[in-house]
């Protein structure tokens, strides 16, 4: 929803209540280095929840894979296709929830503003 690349998904930065946001991004790598994994995740920073999530999965083979998720307003999670679950890992790729992945690093903590373009 956030990242600087085209993507088809529902989920659309107008649609966040909070237009603040402050987000971190984490980097996970598969045991067998097969996948690299980065987590952005966005909390809005007057209702200081989670919001909005950016997964991106870059594989061995080179395949790059982009998920979304948003925050909806009845407490539910959203992906770019449209599904809609209770929680965020329900939606979450079977890459993302695999114990084969280890937490490298927090990369970087930073603030998003704005609308979609």
């Amino acid at each position: 929803m956030f990242l600087p690349l085209q993507c088809q998904s529902v989920n659309k930065r107008a649609m966040l209540a909070d237009k603040t946001l402050k987000g971190f991004c984490s980097h996970y790598q598969s045991v067998d280095a097969s996948a690299e994994v980065l987590f952005f995740e966005y909390d809005g920073v007057q209702s200081k929840t989670r919001v909005a999530c950016d997964l991106v999965v870059y594989t061995q083979a080179g395949d790059v894979y982009l998920h979304d998720f948003q925050l909806l307003k009845d407490g539910n999670w959203r992906n770019a296709f449209g599904l809609v679950a209770a929680s965020l890992e329900a939606l979450l790729p079977e890459i993302a929830l695999t114990a084969k992945l280890r937490k490298r690093e927090v990369i970087k903590e930073f603030s998003v503003k704005g609308e979609d373009v």
